[in-house]
C-alpha cells in the first residue's frame, strides 16, 4: 500500500539528514581544536549543549503538529535547523559555535514529536510496530553514511564547507520531498486510494481512537502513564547513547587500529537495522508488544553485563557482543512507540509525546558524562560502563513489564465495526501531489 513507500521512506529521509546534522560535529572537533584552540572542555560543551537547545520544542512541536499541521510545522523547522546547520560553518569563536549548536538543537527539537505524530495519522496501531521500527531505520543508515560522507567532505574540502554542505541539504532535498509527498491526513493525500483511505480511517476507529486528537499541555504533564513512558525512554536513550560513545574505544582496544574499526564498527549497525524491522514486524503480527520490548531490554542487559567481563584480548567475543547489544539496545523502538500512542490518553497526545521524547533525551546528555566517569573510576576499563549500561536496560525491562496489564486492556475489542458509511468525509479538495505509479506497492510487512 502506498503509505509504506510514500510517507515512511520520507520521513526516514529526512530524520536521517536530521542525526547527521546533529553528530557531525564528532568529525570536526580535530579541525575545531586546531583552528578555534577549542579546549577538550569546550568541545564536550558544543556536542552537549545542543540537547539543551533540543528540549524547548519537543512538547510545543507534538502539540503544533496535532493542532495546526505537521506538514507546515516541520517544513518551517527544516529551513530553521538547515540555517543553524549552516551557521556552523561560518564561526569564528567558541561563542558563536555554542549559539549556533543551541539553536540547531531547537530547531530539530520540533521535528521528531511531529514526524511521530504524522506516522500515528497514518497507521492503525496493529501497523505501528512496523511503522515506528522503520522510522528508527535512521540510526544505523545515519551512523553507517555520515561517517564516509563526513570523511570525503573533510577531505576535499574543509570543516567548515562540511557543515555548510551538509546542513544545505534540508533546505534544498529534503524540504522538496517532504512538501511534494507528505499530507497531515490520509483525506487530503491525492495520490492515495479511497479504498485505502478508508481502511486507515475505519481501523483507526474500531481501535477506539479519534482521527483528530486535541490534546492539552496540562493533560500531558499530568498523565502519570505519560511520566512512566519518559522514564523508560531515559533509561534506554542514556544506555544507548552511552553504548554508542565508548563502542569504538572499546573495539579500538581489541582491533588495536582505526581501519579496523572502521570497518567492524558497521556490523552492529547493520544488526541493529535487521534486528529493529524483525522486531517491529514480529510485535504487529503476533502482539505482544510489552513481551517483546522487556525480552529485547532484557537481552540487552544481560549481554552489555556479560560483556564487562570479556577481555579485550578475545576481540571476536568482544565484537559479538557489540553487535548483538547494539542490536538489542535498539530494536525495542517500534513496540514501544506503538504501545505509547495506544495508552497515552487523548488529551495528552501530542504534548505527550513531545514530552517523552524531550524528558527521554536527557538521558543522551548524561549518558557520556556518566560513562566517562564510570572509565576514569576503573582506571581507563571500559567492564564498569558496560555494566552499568546493562543495568540501566534491565531496570528499563522491569519497568516495561508493568505495562501488560494496560495494554492488555486496551487493546481488548470493545467497539463496534464502523460501517463504511458512516465514515467521516473530508469534502475539501485534496493538495496537489506528485504523480503516483498505477500499481499499489505491496505493504512492508
Amino acid at each position: 500500500m502506498k503509505r509504506w513507500t510514500f510517507i515512511l521512506p520520507v520521513v526516514v529521509f529526512i530524520y536521517v539528514i536530521c542525526y547527521i546534522d546533529r553528530t557531525n560535529i564528532s568529525f570536526a572537533l580535530p579541525h575545531l581544536e586546531t583552528d578555534m584552540g577549542l579546549s577538550k572542555a569546550e568541545q564536550g560543551l558544543a556536542s552537549g549543549i545542543f540537547f539543551w537547545g533540543y528540549l524547548l520544542l519537543q512538547i510545543p512541536g507534538g502539540y503544533m503538529a496535532e493542532r495546526w499541521s505537521a506538514r507546515q510545522w516541520i517544513a518551517i523547522l527544516m529551513v530553521l535547523w538547515s540555517v543553524a546547520a549552516m551557521a556552523q560553518g561560518f564561526t569564528n569563536s567558541v561563542g558563536q559555535l555554542l549559539i549556533a549548536r543551541f539553536l540547531l538543537g531547537v530547531a530539530e527539537g520540533g521535528v521528531q514529536p511531529a514526524l511521530m505524530a504524522t506516522i500515528r495519522s497514518w497507521f492503525p496501531f496493529a501497523e505501528r510496530g512496523r511503522a515506528y521500527a522503520i522510522f528508527k531505520l535512521y540510526t544505523p543508515i545515519a551512523a553507517i553514511v555520515a561517517a564516509p560522507f563526513s570523511g570525503i567532505l573533510l577531505t576535499y574540502t574543509d570543516w567548515r564547507w562540511m557543515f555548510i554542505i551538509q546542513g544545505g541539504a534540508p533546505l534544498i532535498v529534503g524540504l522538496a520531498a517532504w512538501l511534494a509527498v507528505v499530507r497531515d491526513t490520509p483525506a487530503k493525500a491525492g495520490w492515495l486510494s479511497t479504498a485505502e483511505r478508508d481502511y486507515i480511517e475505519r481501523s483507526r476507529l474500531e481501535e477506539g481512537e479519534p482521527l483528530q486528537h486535541r490534546g492539552t499541555f496540562k493533560a500531558a504533564f499530568t498523565s502519570r502513564i505519560v511520566w512512566h513512558f519518559a522514564l523508560i525512554y531515559t533509561l534506554t536513550q542514556m544506555g544507548l547513547l552511552g553504548l554508542t560513545l565508548w563502542l569504538p574505544s572499546v573495539l579500538k582496544k581489541a582491533f588495536h587500529t582505526d581501519m579496523k574499526v572502521g570497518l567492524v564498527a558497521i556490523l552492529p549497525q547493520i544488526a541493529a537495522g535487521v534486528a529493529i524491522i524483525l522486531i517491529g514486524r514480529s510485535a504487529d503480527k503476533r502482539g505482544g508488544h510489552v513481551a517483546h520490548m522487556s525480552l529485547v531490554l532484557g537481552s540487552a542487559a544481560i549481554i552489555l553485563g556479560g560483556a564487562s567481563l570479556i577481555s579485550p584480548q578475545q576481540k571476536w567475543l568482544v565484537l559479538g557482543a557489540m553487535i548483538l547489544g547494539t542490536a538489542a539496545s535498539i530494536a525495542w523502538y517500534g513496540p514501544f512507540w506503538a504501545t505509547v500512542t495506544k495508552l497515552v490518553p487523548a488529551a495528552a497526545a501530542g504534548a505527550g509525546l513531545g514530552l517523552i521524547n524531550g524528558v527521554g533525551n536527557l538521558g543522551s546528555f548524561f549518558g557520556p558524562y556518566i560513562g566517562g566517569w564510570l572509565s576514569d573510576l576503573s582506571g581507563g576499563g571500559y567492564a564498569l560502563t558496560q555494566a552499568f549500561f546493562g543495568g540501566v536496560f534491565g531496570v528499563a525491562a522491569l519497568l516495561v513489564l508493568t505495562l501488560r496489564k494496560k495494554l492488555r486492556e486496551a487493546t481488548a475489542p470493545s467497539v463496534k465495526p464502523i460501517p463504511t458509511q458512516q465514515l467521516p468525509v473530508d469534502n475539501s479538495k485534496p493538495e496537489r501531489a506528485v504523480p503516483h505509479p498505477s500499481a499499489d506497492p505491496a505493504p512492508l510487512a
